[in-house]
Parts: structure tokens; sequence; C-alpha cells
């Protein structure tokens, strides 16, 4: 007779503790919002070598660009055995996944013998995503397109130490090596949080907001090639 009540105590403590198991993006320890407004949020991702996210859930586009270098990472869905071993992203290299409308949920581990970290920008927007002209300049390749991004690979080099460009939308540009000036209007709009317009790019990770329809200049630094990449949140 007190066994079927016991079985159902147990029921009650695992579906708990797994719905306490999964959590949204933002509440994941490892993914860190550095900056949010009402369109987007940048967020820090960073997994120590050989730990495991919580279960956590994307419900908007997302970008992400790779850190750090040769990292072996696996993801795993609820209910299923772990995926393969995902191939390491190179530094620098940029993804989109297009999760609203379609959200996902999943742990990621880090597999390798260093931090996998990230950059990473989600769009916020539900829909009725902007559009505008791409980038077109020198030294400026447009990597992705996606309905919520563009992804450009800017190359700093010695025949071309500076790129002056404008984007129709809000931009995020975010060094990946080298050194570099980002050169614009000083706005404010974005609040104290977050770098606008100005500012030098020294280490990898570090960057800035370009507000849309200012003119953006990119200055190389010192006398080594600079990468920079640039999100426009569409």
């Amino acid at each position: 007779m007190s066994s079927a009540p016991q079985g159902i105590g147990i029921l009650i403590i695992t579906l708990a503790t797994a719905a306490a198991a999964q959590v949204p993006l933002t509440r994941e320890p490892r993914h860190r919002v550095v900056f949010e407004n009402p369109q987007f949020r940048i967020i820090d991702v960073n997994i120590p070598p050989g730990d495991t996210t919580l279960n956590h859930t994307h419900e908007n586009d997302i970008v992400t660009v790779a850190m750090t270098g040769d990292v072996a990472t696996r993801t795993q869905s609820p209910g299923q055995p772990w995926d393969a071993v995902r191939p390491p992203r190179p530094l620098g290299d940029t993804g989109v996944d297009e999760y609203t409308g379609r959200p996902d949920r999943h742990l990621i581990q880090n597999v390798g013998d260093r931090p996998y970290q990230l950059f990473a920008v989600e769009n916020l927007r539900q829909g009725n995503w902007g559009s505008g002209i791409p980038v077109s300049a020198r030294g400026t390749t447009l990597a992705i397109e996606s309905r919520a991004f563009r992804v450009y690979d800017v190359r700093l080099v010695p025949d071309l130490t500076q790129i002056v460009h404008t984007h129709a939308t809000t931009a995020i540009a975010v060094l990946i090596s080298g050194r570099a000036m980002s050169a614009g209007e000083e706005s404010k709009t974005a609040g104290p949080a977050a770098p606008v317009g100005l500012k030098q790019l020294v280490q990898t990770g570090e960057w800035v907001l370009v507000p849309a329809g200012e003119s953006h200049h990119l200055v190389r630094l010192g006398t080594s090639d600079a990468r920079v990449v640039e999100i426009e949140v569409r």
C-alpha cells in the first residue's frame, strides 16, 4: 500500500530535478551576459576544460565567434546520447544558429585541455529583421548573411592600414588578432555598459559598438596584421 505514494514521490522529485536543470541561456553560468539592450545581447561563453554546461535553452537567433582555437566539444540533447565530438573551431571562426521560432535545448561539454571561449550575440527580434545594403569596402569580406545577422571578416595588413565604412544597422566589432583602433562618433545611446565608437582594441575579444549610419574607421596599430570580426544585428 505504501509503495505507490513512495513511487509518486520519487517521480515528482525526479521531474523537479530535471526541470531545475533546464535553464534559460541567460541563467546558464558559463554564458555570461556582458551587454543587453532591447535589440540584442552580447554573451561571453567560457567553458573550462572537462566542464559541462547546464541543460540550457536557446530561443533567439545567435551568432558565435570562436575566441580560442583547437578546442574540441560535444553536445547532448535531452534524452539522447552525446553527439560525436565536434571538430575544433579555428580562432575567429563564425557561425549562426537560427533558434527563433524553433527553440533548442542542450548541454555542451568541453572535451579539450583548454577553455572553450566564444563571443556570442543574440538577436532579440522575433521577426521583421532589418535589411539595408551590405558593407562593401577593401579588406572587408561578408562571411555570413542570415535573416538576423551579417558577419564581416576585416583584415588590416601592411598595404591596408585603415578602412572606412558605414553599417546600415548597429554592429559590434570584436578583435580577433593584432591591435586596432576603432574610431567613430562617441555616441552614448548604447548606455554606459558598452564602449561605443572610439576605442583601442588590443586584446583578443575586446569589442566596441558601431552605431548604424555612422562612419566607422578601423586603423591598424603597430606593425602586425590585425583581424576584426564585425557583426551587424539586423
